[in-house]
């Protein structure tokens, strides 16, 4: 059998190629870190003349850097063929609306969603999606932008000297067909419930049925998975600014073929920033482990306990972790 990556032959399928994911291991260690140091080594890309807060741009970092990280990660999701990722790997799990820009529309023409500029309803949406995907698969970081979100989960403890099984075993096909059905479902629920409370019916969400598919990627450390995560921001980045331009009334065609400095520059000159925050950098959450009140029944008195617990984490996700503030969510 030969590999769907790289080409190579003689392994099975329950194995991933051990050429392929080898060089795959130092290329996306090396592009992760190097990416890695360019931002810390300059500084936020400014828009002359204005004000920082009102948007951020991380340090630049060449288009074709960022697309050959992409291809990387895109590889690592692709080789993750075999039936199961072992308990030592970080797993992660890349969700997509499915055909949503055709989806989107029609949902705004039925009175779904706000009938322009940037919808809050679909973004609480998926931020709710998020969490209840982190908290059902035991996920230790997620983040969300626009129609997509990831999930990771670090390796699974050692206990009594044993390596513990991933979640479901790590079956790759279980786990990429229970997320996607999993957030599908929590979209619509959580779409249906907001035409409820409006007395709304749900005849136009049953027209439209939105849905998500899922990718599963398998990491040896968090060096390596957080390159899925700083792809993705990078993307969030550059895809805010021109959605809010392409959905601003009158930007026409010659703003719209501009460069993201130029387009928020235009957004700042006719009063557009800053944009939401889910808009402009996405949403970010981590589990942490908290000291909560609880109660106790046996001896009715109110106890404090430590909760790992799911919070969001504010900030342009590449200058979270540009300052360092984003560290391995596996030892929090």
């Amino acid at each position: 059998m030969s590999c769907a990556v790289c080409g190579g032959t003689g392994y099975l399928l329950q194995d991933v190629c051990p050429l392929c994911d080898a060089e795959a291991d130092a290329s996306l260690v090396e592009r992760s870190a190097e990416i890695l140091e360019r931002l810390k080594r300059h500084d936020p890309v400014k828009v002359p003349g204005m004000d920082l807060s009102l948007h951020y741009f991380a340090p630049h970092v060449p288009k074709v850097t960022w697309s050959a990280l992409g291809d990387l990660v895109a590889a690592r999701e692709k080789s993750t063929l075999q039936y199961k990722v072992s308990g030592e790997h970080w797993m992660s799990l890349r969700l997509d609306g499915s055909g949503f820009s055709k989806a989107v529309r029609r949902l705004r023409a039925l009175g779904v969603l706000e009938k322009e500029g940037f919808s809050d309803r679909f973004a609480q949406c998926m931020r709710n999606c998020l969490h209840h995907l982190m908290d059902e698969f035991h996920g230790v970081l997620g983040f969300t932008q626009s129609d997509e979100m990831i999930v990771f989960l670090k390796p699974t403890n050692v206990i009594r000297g044993e390596r513990q099984v991933h979640f479901h075993n790590g079956r790759v096909q279980k786990i990429a067909t229970l997320a996607a059905g999993l957030v599908t479902a929590k979209f619509v629920m959580e779409l249906g419930q907001l035409l409820a409370t409006e007395g709304k019916g749900l005849d136009g969400l049953a027209q439209v049925l939105p849905h998500f598919d899922c990718r599963v990627g398998h990491y040896e450390s968090w060096e390596e998975a957080r390159a899925l995560l700083m792809w993705r921001a990078y993307d969030c980045s550059v895809n805010g600014v021109s959605d809010a331009v392409y959905h601003t009334q009158g930007s026409g065609k010659e703003i719209n073929g501009k460069g993201k400095i130029e387009k928020a520059e235009w957004l700042w000159k006719n009063g557009l920033l800053p944009l939401p925050k889910h808009q402009a950098y996405g949403h970010l959450l981590v589990k942490v482990v908290r000291e909560v009140e609880g109660f106790n029944p046996k001896t009715q008195e109110s106890v404090t306990t430590k909760r790992q617990v799911i919070e969001a984490l504010d900030g342009p996700v590449l200058e979270l972790c540009r300052n360092g503030v984003l560290q391995d969510p596996s030892s929090q």
